[in-house]
């Protein structure tokens, strides 16, 4: 009874699944498992973390999905030798996570399982298959990073949106400090309106007042009494103006007689001549005369040995490399050009990095001073 109680126990494969649900939560999320072809369940409640009992020697399938997300699935060969059913086998623990459905993205290759678990005989227990995993990982690779752009580009567009709204929010709350700064600052103006028109009403009031008061008083003021015209005098008679003396009429001044101005003799006028002074203007100085020797540019000389030059030209894959050998007397040296084809260019002399400038310098000197060229 007790080993019929182990083998019924071994019937099961157990499988341990966490869901998780990219950029979104987990409402609305399902699990579908289908046995053999056919819907078995749909779980619906907790799926973040959950755990299956499946049936030895069937397949299935259990589908992550969610509306609007890219649904996954993950294939279960459940089928074991026949000497192997009584296990045990280890509870088989697995992730997914699925992301938007973009519509520019081609979603095909998770049309097919993104995982294949069966069981494995070296290992006597359950694994992925590496060959399925192999052949499907480059695609999986290709979709995931199209969705990576896609969710960066979503990313980005979120917030450039959220600082517009924010700038959007920010200009319509500063609008309504400004509504409300003018709105007091009008409701002030109509206050103080209203105190000036008041106390104009006022004023005009208290001074109606005092001219009332004013004409009640002067009315009852007896009336006065006419006044009696005085008593005239006699008209005197006006005595007439003394007559003015005459003034006495001036004498016009003499005019100086002709011939004290016909007196007059040329050549007499005593004032000094004015004799203009010719002075000759001093010659301009000469302009200054620079001395000294000239100078003489220092020359490089011109290399007294024979250099023989090497290049060669080598192309790789990934890069293409130029390599400069200057052979003479001493020695040979040799120069590399090594560029990349993702943009990078590195330098060398004899194996150390060196700068650009030593390199075109360098590994041209030989040739420019009359280098016998020996390329290959």
């Amino acid at each position: 009874m007790g080993l019929a109680c182990v083998v019924m126990g071994q019937s099961k494969f157990t499988v341990n699944g966490r869901m998780k649900v990219e950029s979104g939560d987990m409402s609305n999320t399902r699990v579908v498992v289908y046995k053999n072809g056919v819907k078995e369940r749909t779980l619906t409640n907790s799926i973040t973390k959950f755990s299956l009992d499946l049936d030895l020697n069937s397949n299935y399938i259990v589908s992550f999905e969610k509306d609007g997300y890219v649904s996954k699935k993950i294939s279960f060969n459940t089928k074991v030798p026949s000497d192997q059913v009584s296990g045990p086998f280890t509870p088989f623990d697995f992730a997914v996570s699925i992301f938007k459905q973009y519509d520019e993205t081609n979603m095909v290759v998770f049309n097919q399982p993104v995982g294949l678990i069966r069981f494995e005989p070296s290992l006597g227990d359950f694994d992925y298959d590496t060959d399925y995993t192999r052949s499907i990982q480059s695609q999986l690779q290709a979709a995931q990073k199209e969705v990576e752009q896609k969710q960066k580009a979503e990313a980005q567009e979120e917030l450039v949106n959220a600082k517009t709204k924010a700038a959007a929010e920010a200009e319509a709350r500063k609008q309504a400090e400004q509504a409300a700064k003018d709105e007091q600052a009008r409701v002030s103006a109509a206050k103080k309106e209203e105190a000036i028109r008041a106390a104009e009403q006022a004023r005009q009031e208290a001074e109606a007042r005092k001219a009332a008061e004013r004409a009640a008083l002067e009315a009852r003021k007896p009336a006065p009494k006419p006044e009696q015209p005085p008593p005239t005098a006699p008209k005197a008679k006006p005595t007439p103006p003394e007559p003015k003396p005459e003034r006495p009429i001036p004498t016009p001044p003499r005019s100086p007689e002709p011939g004290i101005l016909a007196n007059a003799v040329v050549g007499q006028d005593t004032r000094r001549a004015t004799v203009p002074v010719v002075k000759e203007e001093a010659p301009p100085a000469d302009l200054a005369r620079t001395g000294g020797t000239d100078t003489v540019r220092p020359h490089q000389d011109l290399l007294d040995e024979d250099v023989v030059r090497h290049e060669e030209l080598v192309v790789e894959p990934n890069k293409v490399v130029t390599i400069v050998k200057h052979e003479k007397a001493g020695g040979v040296t040799e120069y590399r050009k090594v560029f990349h084809k993702w943009g990078g260019t590195f330098y060398f002399k004899n194996g150390e990095p060196c700068s650009q400038l030593a390199y075109d310098t360098e590994a041209r000197a030989e040739q420019l001073a009359g280098a016998t060229p020996g390329g290959r």
